[in-house]
């Protein structure tokens, strides 16, 4: 193996162990990665050149109630277009959760976009929605996501992964995502969807920043800024 792909290796998995804490690990001779969520299980192997060429196969998967979802999770990562050459472990891992979250819980559409609302169903309300992305590199994407509506705040940041989050009249920011959401994404997830405001530390407009902590810093002001910082870090996978 290369330097370049043990670095390379190296940053992702230490991006999922940040962004899991304790429910990732890794066997570099077998080349078995596991990502466990209470008593479900996914189950990967990685090609020995990953993630320069070949691409992590899903060996197994289990939800809640031990039931197998492995060629669910196979068909959603199907569905995202993923290629090979680019680290691709976090959006896997996103598909195997969003997969639990159809098969266990159907009727809980708390962290699902709703995409069938219309913007007159939700025009006399605010909406906070938070998107999660594999990557946000492209400037021509940036710049789009960075220029909503001036009524609608936020925070971007950009590399991998990429995080979006919106604030302001529900039909302002619905209309924000389905123009991003139109774009060619590997994979696009809204984790957060609820018709309420928040504030954020810069005030107005929104702003790109560089890490997850700079977006909770911004979240956490106000009397509600701990539960905002709880439910971000909940939306993103960061527990």
């Amino acid at each position: 193996m290369s330097t370049v792909e043990t670095s390379r290796l190296d940053d992702e998995l230490e991006l999922l162990h940040a962004m899991y804490p304790e429910q990732i690990s890794f066997e570099p001779r077998s080349r078995d990665l596991k990502f466990t969520d209470n008593s479900a299980v996914l189950h990967l192997r990685l090609p020995e050149q990953y993630p320069e060429t070949g691409f992590p196969e899903v060996v197994a998967g289990k939800d809640f109630t031990k039931n197998d979802v492995r060629d669910l999770t196979k068909s959603a990562i199907k569905a995202l277009g993923l290629g090979e050459g680019e680290e691709a472990i976090d959006a896997i891992i996103a598909c195997f959760q969003s997969t639990m979250t159809r098969t266990d819980h159907e009727n809980d559409t708390a962290v699902e976009y709703d995409s069938t609302k219309t913007a007159s169903s939700v025009s006399d309300s605010n909406k906070t929605a938070i998107t999660w992305l594999h990557h946000l590199l492209a400037l021509t994407k940036r710049k789009l996501a960075l220029s909503p509506a001036p009524t609608v705040s936020g925070i971007t940041k950009p590399g991998y992964p990429g995080v979006m989050l919106f604030s302001g009249p529900a039909a302002a920011v619905d209309e924000h995502i389905n123009i991003l959401k139109a774009e060619n994404w590997q994979a696009f997830q809204v984790r957060y969807s609820e018709n309420e405001l928040w504030e954020f530390a810069h005030g107005r407009e929104v702003r790109e920043v560089e890490t997850m902590a700079d977006i909770v810093k911004a979240v956490e002001v106000g009397n509600d800024g701990p539960k905002r910082k709880q439910d971000f870090l909940k939306a993103v996978g960061i527990k």
